[in-house]
């Protein structure tokens, strides 16, 4: 249980931290509707889905035939989840203001639920390195001995908090003005996952069991 809660936090920080899945659900809740930004997260979420069964997939498969693979693999997510953490680090010590989402869109016409979910869907899939990163956080819980049921929770856990997170952007976004409050906290919310991911980052490096 313990690796399957590790997961599930750092799987949390990595959601809470900004970037295009969230501004495309916040785009899609103030700009279409709360049922349009709702579409937009389970788009968002099935992509994240496939990327977990690809990372899960390759990491049984590459495991069973090379178990130092493993270590490093570990090695190479800890130093990307150290440059993420130093990347969000920086950002909070010295961030431009962050213009809001209905300033950076300028169509308003309303757009069918099959496309934004297919528009969520494509935007998380177009960055290849959730790949990397699923890899490094399943290397955590998973290993190649883990049992289909093992493998199927864990998929289902992050499959079902992404949802989770990003229905609740959806709905509180759709709300009058509400970007205005996340502009006020971005900064801290990007250092404390920084400072997350660099914690993670060292305990993937350090981890040799």
């Amino acid at each position: 249980m313990t690796p399957l809660i590790s997961i599930a936090l750092i799987h949390f920080f990595a959601l809470i931290s900004p970037g295009p899945d969230f501004f495309f659900v916040t785009q899609s809740a103030i700009r279409q509707s709360r049922s349009h930004a709702l579409f937009a997260a389970l788009g968002i979420s099935l992509s994240i889905l496939v990327w977990s069964i690809c990372a899960i997939s390759g990491l049984h498969f590459l495991f069973q035939k090379m178990a130092w693979l493993q270590q490093v693999l570990m090695i190479l997510g800890g130093l990307y989840l150290l440059y993420l953490g130093y990347q969000l680090l920086k950002s909070a010590l010295n961030k431009q203001p962050v213009l809001s989402v209905q300033e950076a869109l300028h169509t308003p016409s309303q757009k069918s639920h099959s496309k934004i979910l297919l528009q969520g869907f494509f935007t998380n899939m177009a960055n290849p390195k959730a790949l990397v990163y699923f890899s490094s956080v399943f290397s955590i819980g998973i290993s190649a001995e883990a049992s289909i049921f093992e493998q199927s929770s864990l998929l289902a856990l992050v499959f079902v908090e992404s949802l989770l997170w990003f229905a609740a952007v959806a709905l509180v976004f759709s709300a009058p003005k509400m970007s205005a409050y996340y502009q006020k906290f971005s900064k801290k919310i990007d250092g404390i996952t920084g400072g997350i991911f660099i914690s993670f980052g060292c305990l993937l490096i350090l981890n040799r069991d």
